[in-house]
């Protein structure tokens, strides 16, 4: 989205409703990868990189996603792990959960933002 054209809140929700995709795609991944000796469960650091888009945001500078990409984590196995694999499926799954429940919260915020410059762009309505 065009900061020009939009206010910045929009481009800050958009970049965050990516982060939080691809959160989701390396929670699922991890989940899928549950049985698979020596994987090492990764995750975002969701709020690095949200962070360097807020700076940015204030700034006045627009980023893209390649600028944006977030550090990925590998999570080292505990000591006790068999295989080496280090994806514990309950703390995925609150991951993933929390992860949902933020984007969706992000897209009603969105959706609202949205409605709003409709509003104003009918005039009101009328």
């Amino acid at each position: 989205m065009s900061g020009r054209l939009f206010d910045p809140v929009l481009s800050t929700l958009s970049q965050s409703l990516n982060l939080r995709m691809q959160q989701h795609g390396l929670s699922t991944s991890n989940i899928a990868n549950s049985e698979t000796p020596q994987y090492r469960a990764r995750r975002l650091d969701f709020e690095a990189a949200f962070e360097r888009v807020m700076e940015a945001s204030s700034e006045g500078i627009e980023i893209n996603d390649s600028e944006m990409a977030a550090s990925v984590d590998e999570i080292d196995a505990p000591a006790w792990s068999e295989d080496g694999n280090s994806v514990n499926p309950d703390e995925e799954m609150t991951v993933l959960v929390t992860n949902n429940m933020l984007f969706n919260a992000t897209v009603e915020v969105m959706n609202r933002r949205l409605a709003m410059l409709e509003y104003a762009a009918t005039d009101g309505g009328k």
